[in-house]
């Protein structure tokens, strides 16, 4: 793999394993049963991709539906109901969506 498909390869990690980190944070707090359901499934998701060994040649991962669905999860947890602390990294990581879907466009084309 030449030095720009594995710097982009190691730029997603890092991306999901942060957006992974969100989860277990928020998994460890009180939320609806939706919101949970929904988080648990794309963290799964998240995961999946995570841990493709070759995650270059993963095409087959739809990772724009994964985190489109993580987004609307994340957005439709109310505020009030995250502790203080959580507050700012949700709205880190929401920014890093897109981010995420530019660097695994570019990785994918």
């Amino acid at each position: 793999m030449n030095d720009s498909r594995s710097t982009l390869v190691h730029d997603i990690r890092n991306q999901l394993s942060t957006m992974l980190m969100l989860v277990g944070l928020l998994e460890k707090i009180e939320l609806s049963a939706e919101i949970q359901a929904r988080l648990s499934v794309s963290a799964e998701e998240l995961r999946t991709v995570l841990t493709e060994r070759d995650l270059a040649s993963s095409t087959h991962h739809d990772l724009e539906s994964t985190m489109n669905a993580f987004l609307r999860a994340l957005q439709d947890i109310d505020t009030a109901d995250l502790p203080e602390e959580l507050i700012p990294l949700r709205a880190e990581i929401v920014d890093r969506i897109p981010i995420t879907s530019d660097l695994w466009s570019s990785l994918t084309q």
